[in-house]
């Protein structure tokens, strides 16, 4: 039968889901938090949930929905039951769109999906590195600090502004999302990240920047417009795979699939894709 989520189910679920996407756990539960969700439950048993969220997606207007089943549970109809109550729920709550995300690298959720009107927009690659250290770089690298705040915002508006109108993701501009997200993005810099974020100089310029996580994966890794070109987004793979194997951790991201320089370069520093996943998005008005 399907119930509505207890948090009594979290640790089931995390559990559930972490064994079959390349989702960290903290990720999990922190997405079941944040949302509304449904399991289904047969014999004391969780087979399968289904959650949305209507401000996760990154899109404003679009909602997020996430339906999954443990996979010696499919195709016995749990999954359409699920989505029918999701989507049901979201329904009411008039988004633009929805979206989802589902892994790729198998074909019946693509299917799953696609046949209830939802179109692939982008993909990601999950890489791991099996190399060795590479060369030091020798561009500068520091800590971020405060005073960082607007001049990091902007390039990495710039630098992801090709990228982000390739795929239709609005705003193209990182600067141009409304208020209240810029404000929790500004939050989460400053507060959740800036221990984690370095800035790179060259010849006192400022080139670009990552954010290194205490666990091994690399986020928003940028090279600003203007130092493009110059060789400066392998010297900061670089910095990142060395500082993590110097953490006894193996170096890990995420890229998107249709960013084939990004992909070449991480290849070629030892990286080596192990799962893809899609996101799909049906426009509702």
């Amino acid at each position: 039968m399907i119930r509505e989520r207890q948090a009594s189910d979290t640790e089931t679920l995390v559990h559930m889901i972490a064994k079959d996407i390349a989702w960290r756990a903290e990720e999990i539960a922190a997405m079941l938090h944040h949302a509304t969700g449904f399991v289904y439950e047969k014999a004391g048993q969780l087979l399968g949930c289904a959650i949305y969220d209507l401000t996760s997606f990154g899109e404003e207007g679009t909602a997020e929905i996430h339906v999954y089943t443990r996979p010696d549970s499919r195709n016995q109809g749990i999954g359409s039951e699920l989505f029918n109550k999701v989507w049901g729920e979201v329904l009411v709550q008039k988004p633009a769109a929805v979206a989802t995300t589902y892994r790729a690298d198998e074909q019946k959720p693509t299917d799953f999906f696609s046949k209830r009107g939802f179109a692939p927009i982008w993909g990601h690659h999950y890489m791991k590195h099996s190399g060795e250290h590479c060369p030091e770089p020798a561009i500068f690298a520091r800590k971020f600090t405060k005073q960082d705040l607007d001049m990091y915002i902007q390039s990495q508006s710039d630098a992801y502004y090709e990228v982000r109108k390739g795929i239709d993701l609005k705003p193209y501009r990182l600067t141009e999302y409304q208020e209240s997200t810029m404000t929790s993005w500004k939050k989460w810099i400053l507060n959740d990240m800036r221990e984690n974020i370095y800035m790179f100089y060259h010849e006192e310029e400022f080139v670009g920047s990552l954010i290194l996580t205490p666990h091994g994966e690399v986020y928003d890794v940028f090279v600003d417009p203007l130092q493009q070109g110059k060789g400066f987004g392998k010297q900061l793979i670089h910095f990142f795979v060395n500082r993590t194997l110097e953490k006894g951790l193996q170096p890990h991201l995420i890229t998107g699939t249709h960013n084939q320089p990004a992909i070449r370069l991480y290849e070629g520093t030892g990286f080596h894709i192990y799962q893809t996943t899609t996101t799909g998005k049906r426009v509702l008005v």
